[in-house]
């Protein structure tokens, strides 16, 4: 009996220890799997990919402080930003090309001879030629060589009388039908302008009226100086008294094209030389075809040739109507201005930089263009003054320049006083140069 009481108790002994001998038997494998374990690698150091050693801000830039006497000896003036209202601008690229009625074609008044003119050389293609200036020395096939005229001559008088007559009568009636065009698209204008203005039509109808009855005034300008030339070709009645005579250019401009040569017969009507007239310029734009309307046709634009010196002054076009013409392919409608070329500096086919005018105004910034300085990145820049006799660099953003003001889209606050003359001096004591 007592001896069953005794295992009884060893019994609850050993099962009240069995957690603790869990806990012992759990930590010693541990410790022999991480005496297992290979040692720990060294921690790596991470490397960054890009180390700036100074982080500066444009607000922070260097400032430089000069005294009174640098001041003086620098020539510095300032002038202050102003935000003020000003006409929106853009820049596009143009091409000149003549109006319609510059190029006169010269004919034979009837059948004859070519010879040197009384200079003794006929002008190259190209070359410049003054109004009345002697191009041929015509003979007329009949000469002063017997009174009497053999029947065959005289058939070739008739005719060639007949032929002047008739292109005299037919240069007559192309006036006459040159006023009649010009008179019915004066009044297909004035009805366009009459329906615009009562709200019932629309101004692309006025324009094409404007472009057609410029039209009908170049043909009728072109019909009377054909007439002009017919009618001082005199024809003589008698065998004997047909002379040479001289073959002038009607109008001061470039000799285009000479489609005959010294020695040449020629018959009645065959053109002789071509002279295009210059004095006049159209410059054909080509405008996005959802900004054409914001176009300002009431100003004149500026137009201004490639690759001239900043100094170059633009010259001043004035809108003309013309027929209307676009590119589908590039979404471009064709706006035109005329400018005059008494000099003659222009070409047909010449591209050329053109400066529309828009009709909205906004607010901009606007200082003096030699304010603004360039770095080595294209990038701009003024010195604005921040205290006295203290000068910082800050970063503008020129949208374009208008003459000697340039147009900011970003810079200093309007008020704030900027470095004019000797803004160069001030980049060079900055960096380091030009001592």
């Amino acid at each position: 009996m007592n001896e069953r009481i005794r295992n009884r108790r060893c019994c609850r002994g050993r099962v009240a220890d069995r957690p603790r001998c869990d806990l012992v038997a759990i930590a010693l494998a541990v410790a022999i799997l991480s005496g297992c374990q290979p040692a720990d690698k060294p921690a790596v150091s991470k490397v960054e990919p890009a180390q700036v050693d100074h982080h500066v801000e444009e607000s922070s830039l260097n400032t430089i402080t000069l005294t009174a006497q640098a001041e003086q000896r620098l020539g510095i003036l300032l002038a202050q930003v102003a935000l003020t209202p000003v006409q929106r601008k853009r820049t596009v690229g143009g091409e000149a090309m003549l109006p319609a009625g510059q190029t006169i074609t010269v004919s034979a008044p009837l059948a004859g001879t070519l010879s040197l003119p009384p200079g003794g050389t006929v002008p190259e293609p190209g070359s410049h030629v003054a109004a009345g200036q002697v191009v041929f020395s015509f003979t007329p096939l009949l000469t002063a060589e017997r009174d009497v005229l053999t029947p065959s001559e005289r058939v070739q008088v008739a005719q060639t009388k007949a032929g002047v007559v008739t292109a005299q009568i037919e240069a007559e009636r192309q006036i006459e039908s040159a006023k009649v065009t010009v008179e019915v698209a004066a009044i297909a204008h004035a009805r366009a302008l009459q329906l615009l203005k009562s709200e019932a039509g629309s101004q692309r109808n006025v324009d094409e009226a404007a472009a057609n009855l410029k039209l009908a005034n170049e043909a009728l300008k072109t019909a009377q100086a054909r007439n002009a030339y017919l009618a001082s070709i005199e024809l003589d009645e008698h065998a004997g008294e047909l002379t040479s005579r001289n073959i002038a250019a009607p109008v001061a401009g470039v000799l285009q094209t000479l489609d005959t040569t010294v020695g040449e017969t020629v018959g009645v009507g065959e053109p002789l030389f071509s002279v295009v007239a210059l004095d006049r310029i159209w410059v054909r734009v080509p405008v996005y075809a959802g900004q054409w309307r914001d176009v300002d046709t009431k100003q004149a634009a500026m137009v201004a040739e490639f690759g001239q010196a900043t100094s170059h002054v633009a010259r001043a076009a004035k809108y003309v109507t013309a027929p209307p013409t676009a590119n589908p392919l590039a979404t471009t409608v064709d706006v035109y201005y005329e400018l005059d070329n008494l000099d003659e500096t222009l070409y047909p086919g010449q591209k050329l930089a053109v400066t529309i005018p828009l009709h909205s105004r906004a607010e901009s910034l606007v200082i003096p263009f030699k304010a603004v300085l360039y770095d080595i990145h294209g990038g701009a820049w003024v010195y604005q003054q921040t205290a006295e006799h203290v000068y910082a660099r800050q970063r503008v953003a020129v949208e374009y320049v208008d003459g000697d003001s340039a147009i900011l889209a970003s810079g200093p606050a309007p008020g704030s006083r900027i470095v004019t003359d000797g803004a160069a001096e001030l980049f060079g004591t900055e960096f380091g140069v030009g001592h």
